[in-house]
């Protein structure tokens, strides 16, 4: 099938002129990761010779914005003596303002989505999963459990190295001969700026972390709708709350909690608190913690786990307590 795929049928696919048979061949061809990247380029290829139709969302919206004011709805309350009939409204009947004002808004919803996935591509992982992508520019990243992480498709490496993560990331990230800059942007308004250095990004809804294993960063945060900037030097441990609020700690290199596809756990004065967090964010369970005394306890150690159930049965041995899990939630009580 793939040799009957090729640059002139994919172009012809764009431009509507291929058969039903040939479509499905197209379809099929696409499902396999190893053609979409392919796919893609030929896309982008054929839309610069071939612009689309772009809807004048501002335009409309002004449009009918314009409408409104020329045009006030009045309300008029019927007397209680004269008899109402309310009349069924069918889509016919409507102002084709309205139609037009849908479809256009329809329009550039969907074009936006295909837009986001046409420029970006999306590495992911799932609860419990760990994931090593190697970037095009040479720098390898280490995707934590239940994150994402999007790469400009086209010219990453070239005219620029920037990424967007939620979740958690290591990243060791390959100097360039012109210096260019490498940033990883947040959902949380937080830019760490490197130029060849490694370090970990953690960004939830609870707040964020960067730890600075080699070389040096920059973050750039915003708190109270003011720009701020911190540089960070090895063995910084940087934090931020969910109103940006900055905490600068120092940590031994040994002590980095880093994402790790080994399955090794390093527990170093951590609360078991923090620990029902990692559960929660990276396993995905509910866990509940009986009391805040214990809550507090602190866990400290290294140990491998191929599973969540291992993890579990470890913290139960290392702190001597009762965990209890039933499907997707888990109770930490004293004995």
């Amino acid at each position: 099938m793939e040799s009957e795929i090729n640059k002139e049928l994919i172009f012809s696919h764009f431009a509507r002129k291929v058969s039903p048979l040939q479509r499905e061949l197209i379809a099929q061809w696409v499902r396999d990761k190893a053609n979409e990247e392919q796919y893609y380029e030929w896309l982008e290829e054929w839309e610069s010779g071939h612009p689309q139709y772009l809807a004048q969302t501002e335009q409309s919206i002004e449009a009918y914005t314009a409408f409104l004011a020329a045009n006030p709805h009045t309300h008029e309350h019927p007397s209680s003596e004269t008899a109402v009939t309310y009349a069924v409204s069918r889509p016919w009947n409507r102002p084709f303002w309205l139609v037009a004002a849908s479809v256009v808004l329809i329009a550039s919803m969907a074009g936006l989505l295909f837009r986001d996935k046409l420029i970006y591509q999306t590495y992911s992982t799932a609860f419990g999963e760990t994931r090593s992508i190697k970037l095009a520019d040479g720098s390898q990243v280490i995707l934590n459990a239940n994150s994402s992480l999007r790469v400009p498709r086209w010219g990453f490496g070239r005219t620029t190295r920037e990424v967007l993560l939620a979740g958690e990331a290591k990243f060791s990230v390959t100097h360039t001969a012109d210096d260019q800059t490498f940033v990883v942007k947040t959902a949380k308004g937080l830019d760490v700026v490197v130029l060849g250095t490694e370090f970990t990004v953690f960004t939830r809804k609870r707040g964020a972390r960067v730890v600075l294993n080699k070389g040096k960063v920059q973050l750039h945060y915003q708190e109270n709708k003011i720009a701020k900037q911190v540089t960070m030097k090895p063995g910084d441990f940087v934090t931020l709350d969910p109103e940006n609020h900055i905490a600068l700690k120092t940590f031994k290199q040994s002590q980095f909690p880093t994402a790790s596809q080994e399955k090794r756990f390093v527990f170093e004065e951590t609360t078991l608190e923090e620990v029902a967090y990692m559960l929660e964010e990276n396993y995905g369970l509910r866990v509940d913690i009986k009391n805040q005394a214990l809550a507090q306890r602190i866990l400290m150690g290294s140990f491998q786990a191929d599973n969540v159930d291992q993890l579990l049965l470890s913290i139960s041995e290392l702190l001597d307590i009762n965990v209890v899990r039933q499907g997707n939630h888990v109770q930490i009580m004293e004995k």
